[in-house]
């Protein structure tokens, strides 16, 4: 299973659409619906996908809290700014892999090798 985590509804929407995960993703809005998920699925999921740039707590304190947590669960920091330098910041707090917005093909090749498909 899959939890996408970004603050904007119509990214969210075709992400479900377009990802095809047969059901299996769980969307949150922010970093505290991320975490209710967190606590009711836990580690039934296999792959958690944050945005960098959510409101509130940010997407690289709430990844840091992930891999804290759940050491085991892969985590991929997402944005939607061409700057890699940002996105090799979520390394660092404990992402395994980054990616940029829109979705691409990028997106299930990366997905595939976390074994979500």
């Amino acid at each position: 299973m899959l939890l996408l985590v970004d603050d904007d509804p119509q990214f969210l929407a075709a992400a479900e659409g377009m990802l095809g995960t047969h059901g299996n993703i769980f969307l949150a809005r922010n970093a505290e619906q991320a975490k209710d998920l967190m606590r009711s699925v836990g580690t039934d999921f296999s792959l958690v996908m944050i945005d960098l740039d959510l409101p509130g707590q940010d997407g690289f304190s709430l990844i840091s809290e992930m891999h804290t947590y759940f050491p085991d669960l892969p985590v991929i920091a997402i944005i939607g700014i061409l700057q890699d330098d940002v996105l090799e910041s979520a390394k660092l707090v404990g992402a395994a892999d980054t990616l940029h917005k829109p979705i691409t093909p990028a997106w299930k090749v990366a997905m595939a090798r976390f074994q979500i498909a």
